[in-house]
């Protein structure tokens, strides 16, 4: 057993809903394996202690989960876990629920954001610049359909929801569309460009929700203000029939955003993350619950199309004015994103990325990266699906209390807090020892170097454990 002796509670919890063990607050009548807290503050009495005052674990993966970084490129809050980790596997057996489902190496959510529907609504500043990068490029048929579409000729290239359902249902995939709440509104003390000149079409959301989509909303002002929170929440929960996520349009965000979006009744929220860059702001990949929330959970943005490809950017992740984004090629973006999806198969969680409806039209053409993105996910086994799947599952394992006792040849492990639905696909369980200490094993199971999986099919499981082992 593990004991954590911490002044403030908040810290410790945020750790241990993204490291999944059994652990308890320190009572000096009980006997420990390991015991985390500062030298002198407890009695250890012959347990390992993990010196805080040498390296508070909790405090710094609070403040970074909690404030952010800027222009980080290491999942630095998924390595302190892996390192505090490694400790204590070493003095007891440490049994954990990894953020990954049963069977699949991470997670990938994927989520389009709806700026533009169409070229007609589009000011003809905004036109006439996509005409002349267009021109610049050498896509002549493609700088005349966008100026018929605005003079309201022939079909609209900017239209490309019809194109990304196809896209993804070739895939057998689905993904998240974050649709602006209103027409023509920049947001309060936002530049006129920050607005959307199309209005909520029911049936196109229908469209979408019956074909498996999920849709959520793109905030203009729920970010700072707990009124319009709730309007633009109810403003496209009411075409759908169902709970709904954000993410703020521009990535705005202040230290208030997280509450109001909870106390709104928002599922989670997916604006945490960068504009001008690809990386990991929450330093993590595991969705989140942030301070003060009681359901609300962040599921950090780690990859857009905008921060690979783009030129200029709004709210730059520097100091929130304009900035320059990595205008990458296709190569170096390439290996970018293979960066990002290495650090996933070795930390686990949600590479969610943000492909932006128009994105896939002239002048842009990124679609293709897209598809390339999530081919690759499905041919590693990724479970691939809207944010607000992902976020179910996480609050699902957030929520699970899990404990271990030791008993005659082994050990009794329970999963509690969870109801009698197991979440789709399953959590697993992975007790980290080598496969030699384990004996006989009922259900289904994984041997890893130096882990046992096992499939978390019930709510108690025994298994049996040499005995040098389980000391």
């Amino acid at each position: 057993m593990i004991g954590v002796c911490y002044l403030d509670p908040s810290p410790v919890e945020d750790t241990f809903r993204l490291l999944k063990i059994p652990w308890e607050w320190y009572d000096p009548a009980h006997t420990y394996d390991v015991v985390i807290a500062r030298k002198g503050g407890v009695d250890a009495a012959g347990a390992f202690l993990v010196d805080l005052s040498e390296k508070d674990y909790f405090a710094e993966i609070a403040r970074i989960l909690n404030e952010g970084l800027p222009h980080c490129h290491e999942p630095v809050v998924d390595i302190l876990i892996d390192e505090l980790r490694q400790i204590l596997k070493e003095h007891t057996l440490l049994v954990e629920i990894p953020p990954v489902p049963w069977g699949h190496p991470y997670i990938v959510a994927l989520t389009h954001d709806v700026d533009i529907t169409s070229a007609r609504e589009r000011r003809w500043v905004s036109v006439g610049y996509a005409v002349y990068q267009c021109l610049r490029k050498g896509m002549v048929k493609d700088a005349a359909q966008i100026l018929g579409a605005k003079c309201g000729v022939g079909k609209d290239p900017w239209n490309c929801f019809e194109e990304w359902m196809q896209l993804e249902e070739e895939l057998g995939v689905r993904s998240t569309w974050f649709f602006l709440p209103e027409e023509g509104k920049a947001g309060e003390s936002a530049p006129a460009i920050r607005a959307g000149y199309y209005d909520l079409n029911p049936g196109l959301i229908k469209t979408l929700t019956d074909g498996g989509w999920e849709v959520g909303v793109h905030g203009l002002d729920n970010w700072r203000d707990a009124g319009a929170a709730r309007e633009e929440l109810l403003r496209v929960s009411g075409l759908t029939g169902a709970e709904a996520g954000t993410r703020v349009h521009w990535l705005l965000f202040n230290k208030d955003t997280w509450k109001i979006l909870d106390e709104a009744g928002y599922a989670y929220d997916s604006t945490i993350g960068y504009n001008d860059d690809v990386g990991f702001r929450a330093g993590t990949m595991q969705p989140y619950r942030p301070r003060g929330c009681r359901r609300l959970l962040e599921v950090p943005l780690i990859t857009q199309d905008g921060g690979l490809f783009g030129g200029k950017t709004w709210n730059s992740s520097d100091d929130g004015g304009r900035g320059t984004c990595l205008r990458l090629s296709e190569e170096e973006a390439i290996r970018r994103c293979e960066e990002v999806l290495a650090y996933a198969k070795k930390y686990g969680g949600v590479v969610t990325l943000l492909w932006h409806q128009v994105s896939m039209a002239a002048p842009k053409r990124w679609g293709g990266f897209y598809r390339m993105l999530v081919e690759r996910a499905v041919e590693d086994g990724a479970w691939v699906v809207p944010a607000r799947e992902a976020a179910h599952w996480f609050t699902a394992r957030s929520d699970v209390v899990l404990q271990t006792k030791r008993v005659p040849g082994g050990i009794r492990i329970q999963m509690s807090g969870i109801g009698p639905d197991l979440p789709r696909p399953e959590m697993m369980i992975r007790i980290h020892t080598d496969a030699v200490n384990i004996g006989k094993i009922k259900g289904d199971y994984i041997e890893g170097a130096g882990y046992i999986d096992l499939r978390f099919s019930s709510q108690e499981i025994l298994v049996n454990v040499n005995e040098s082992t389980s000391d």
